[in-house]
């Protein structure tokens, strides 16, 4: 965890001590739930799996179904996960916590966003070997821009 991940979580972790037992210590508490969960996912080691002549057109096209997928639900949804900031805050600290919660879902380098813009640029990495893979078996091209589209 990064030192902008573990200030934001200071002060979600302070919020949630104000609002103890209220939607707002729920929620915070949740938040830290998923956090440390795409935490641990994301210090997971790379992952290795095979293909052959056989499977490298579906695996391909999992894995260019599951990129699109994804940045198509980032790309509805990347509005909606920055909160308003509110001018009018009654103190101090609703305003704090309305920065950590844009910091660590959008703003940050690491905020979970970009971590998902990361996982979508391997996917399509994946996708590229995949591609190159059915191109050393000696596919037919009609195949191949078939599964992974056409040559850029």
């Amino acid at each position: 965890m990064t030192q902008e991940n573990a200030g934001a979580d200071a002060v979600l972790g302070a919020a949630a001590t104000l609002a103890a037992g209220g939607a707002i210590g729920a929620a915070v508490g949740a938040f830290k739930v998923a956090s440390a969960a795409l935490d641990r996912m994301s210090s997971a080691g790379p992952q290795q799996f095979e293909v052959n002549e056989k499977t490298v057109l579906d695996a391909g096209r999992l894995i260019q179904d599951q990129a699109k997928a994804l940045n198509d639900a980032l790309n509805m949804h990347m509005f909606g996960l920055r909160i308003p900031a509110d001018a009018h805050a009654a103190d101090r600290v609703s305003a704090d916590i309305v920065e950590a919660w844009n910091d660590r879902l959008v703003d940050n380098p690491d905020s979970y966003a970009n971590r998902v813009l990361d996982y979508i640029k391997n996917l399509n990495g994946l996708g590229e070997q995949l591609k190159a893979a059915a191109e050393q078996y000696k596919l037919s091209e009609e195949d191949i821009t078939a599964t992974f589209g056409p040559k850029a």
